[in-house]
């Protein structure tokens, strides 16, 4: 009998992320600090908070005293309601009638954009003695969805309904990030006018909000009710690259390890398509990250990672689960020596920001493609702590299918199905 069993808790990993609640907890802070008091803080925890964790950073913003979650889809509001989080969330994505059950039932906050599915609801919830919440999407120029902001016949009759309670009104600003650009002008003023005519009208909604991340900082004019940022919560620069006006922490760092050492002749080639040659003896690293964890590949010879401090050259294509780095500046590298892939504290050089730039896109689309398989690390209270710890640590409970039933309710629904 073998009685050198291997403790999994103390498994080797070739990569993994960390998040940094406490991090989150200092943005929040700080964002309460520019805004109104009476303005409410919404964090958008869609796509599985920009790849942070939703269900970690949904109960960590609990902890804070965030006032909003938002969801893309239905069911992502739904599955953080399966675990627990009480805190109103709107989902962001207009609804269909095939939604109308599942936002009652789970408690979300729908977003309305069109009439005849305010109607339509309003009927549903009238038929079935049921109550639910919505916001009313304004398009101002976005010209992705919602009800055209100079549509007041409409809006009026939308926010007359007597069944579905029309709390809130939003619009989305297209070029906020974009200083001096004349359009976030014009659809701030057209939202304020909008506003204006529903107070007339005594038909204001009790949460109109319009700020993302860059309105939030640069427009307090648009902060109204509730502002909405995103990118600044999750700690990065919101004007996508450049030096950060503002104290943000990040909360992500991606590390990888040192797997493989060894030297590349003068004339030979490293990589796919062998884009980078050397032209000199080279020191080459192999470290465990990829794009299969996400990690961008397309740009070759381009970007750098961290050991111990120092900077080094990424070389030629990122392949799936590996990149190659130059490691000659380092004479005693060791394999199995941790890598700082993405880590702005340590280095503005290896910041998401520069990442970003250095690829032609945004921060918010790297930290979204964070894969799955990167091992998860979470900072809460200034200890580091696996998922399982922090569960604990955040009283998570366990998965509930259906949270606001009784259990009369599920005897019901189980002696129904035909399963």
């Amino acid at each position: 009998m073998n009685t050198n069993l291997p403790d999994l808790n103390l498994i080797s990993r070739p990569n993994w992320i960390e998040i940094n609640l406490d991090a989150l907890n200092e943005n929040i802070q700080f964002v309460r600090s520019v805004i109104p008091k009476t303005t409410k803080l919404f964090l958008p925890v869609k796509a599985d908070s920009y790849g942070h964790g939703s269900l970690a950073c949904s109960y960590a913003a609990e902890a804070c005293g965030i006032d909003y979650l938002g969801v893309a889809h239905l069911t992502e509001g739904i599955l953080l309601r399966q675990y627990g989080i009480k805190t109103p969330i709107l989902v962001l994505g207009p609804c269909i009638p095939a939604d109308f059950p599942y936002l009652a039932e789970f408690r979300l906050t729908a977003t309305i954009s069109d009439k005849t599915i305010a109607e339509a609801f309003d009927k549903y919830l009238e038929g079935n003695g049921l109550s639910a919440k919505a916001h009313l999407g304004i398009d101002t120029g976005m010209n992705r969805y919602g009800i055209r902001f100079d549509d007041f016949d409409v809006i009026k009759s939308i926010l007359s309904l007597k069944h579905l309670h029309v709390e809130g009104m939003f619009t989305h600003l297209a070029t906020a990030d974009m200083p001096g650009n004349p359009n976030t002008k014009r659809q701030i003023d057209r939202y304020t006018n909008l506003i204006n005519v529903l107070e007339g009208a005594g038909l204001r909604p009790e949460i109109c909000h319009c700020s993302s991340s860059a309105g939030t900082l640069l427009h307090p004019e648009s902060h109204f009710d509730m502002v909405r940022p995103g990118l600044v919560l999750y700690g990065y620069n919101p004007m996508g690259s450049g030096p950060c006006q503002w104290p943000l922490k990040p909360l992500m760092k991606i590390k990888a390890t040192v797997r493989h050492i060894h030297e590349v002749k003068p004339g030979e080639g490293v990589s796919y398509g062998q884009y980078w040659m050397a032209q000199q003896t080279t020191k080459v690293a192999t470290i465990a990250i990829g794009y299969g964890d996400g990690y961008l590949r397309g740009e070759y010879n381009t970007g750098y990672v961290l050991i111990r401090g120092q900077i080094c050259p990424i070389l030629g294509r990122v392949c799936m689960d590996a990149t190659m780095i130059d490691v000659s500046h380092i004479p005693d590298i060791q394999i199995g020596e941790p890598v700082d892939v993405v880590n702005g504290e340590a280095n503005p050089v290896v910041s998401m920001e520069s990442l970003a730039e250095l690829h032609h896109t945004i921060p918010y689309e790297i930290t979204v493609r964070v894969a799955r398989r990167l091992y998860r690390r979470y900072i809460w209270k200034n200890r580091m702590m696996r998922w399982d710890d922090l569960k604990q640590e955040l009283n998570i409970p366990e998965f509930k299918e259906y949270p606001y039933r009784t259990e009369d309710d599920l005897t019901i629904l189980k002696g129904t199905s035909d399963i």
